[in-house]
């Protein structure tokens, strides 16, 4: 296939069919459902327009099983002109902070628009490799360790397995991971926090872990920033990436 012809086939492509966001948990999904007015469908996905396009936001689950489990409850000859990772991640360098964002793409028009979008909010956007983990790193120490073996500026659960499986389609849709950083590099988070989003699961755990109680209270407020930068720039982007119109 010529480059010409493969530009056609993406823009056809962009033109017939939904942007899919994928979302880890509840509480980085339902701020993005409220703010891009989507609906709820069947099994923790959302559906609805935004920007001129079509986009079908899925909840999946923590980290890379979860993910792939999700993924593979997709209709099979489901087709997407844009893959996009997002949520919040952890900090690698001491130079992010709550708030930050953080992507990864390998479009330069898409990299080339979100550096746009970050100029136009005034915000810290790094476009840089997101490193994967499978475990939560809830120390400092951790964190650090893991930063001098990846030399990543950030880390998250699902970034990398979500890009891969977006290659693997066969119209090659276009991928990002848009990150909000929720922890810094010093930050603390408890340790093992439950994967279940039951309510009675983590009331357990916080009525457990008294310890971490003000942990959970810096916690509690970083998400909130955090989250409320992360809507903002998606809302933006999506209303300004040129072939989702």
């Amino acid at each position: 296939m010529t480059d010409l012809a493969r530009v056609d086939q993406q823009e056809t492509i962009s033109r017939m069919f939904p942007t899919l966001i994928c979302v880890a948990t509840s509480w980085e999904a339902l701020p993005i459902v409220q703010a891009l007015n989507l609906k709820a469908a069947v099994s923790d996905s959302f559906f609805g327009k935004f920007g001129g396009s079509s986009i079908l936001l899925i909840k999946t689950g923590m980290g890379e099983a979860a993910l792939k489990k999700k993924l593979s409850e997709l209709p099979e000859k489901s087709v997407f002109s844009r893959v996009i990772s997002t949520g919040f991640c952890g900090a690698l360098k001491l130079e992010l902070s709550t708030g930050d964002i953080v992507c990864e793409s390998d479009s330069k028009s898409l990299s080339a628009e979100i550096e746009k979008t970050g100029d136009f909010l005034g915000l810290k956007v790094r476009l840089s490799q997101i490193a994967h983990t499978a475990e939560v790193l809830h120390s400092p120490k951790q964190k650090k360790s893991f930063a001098e073996k990846t030399g990543a500026l950030a880390v998250d659960m699902e970034t990398a397995p979500l890009k891969s499986w977006a290659k693997e389609q066969r119209f090659g849709c276009e991928f990002v991971s848009i990150r909000a950083v929720l922890d810094s590099l010093e930050d603390s988070l408890p340790p093992d926090p439950p994967r279940s989003e039951n309510m009675a699961s983590f009331i357990w755990y916080f009525l457990s872990h008294p310890m971490f109680w003000a942990t959970f209270g810096r916690l509690y407020l970083k998400q909130k920033r955090a989250s409320e930068v992360l809507v903002e720039f998606l809302r933006r982007f999506l209303d300004h990436s040129g072939d989702l119109k």
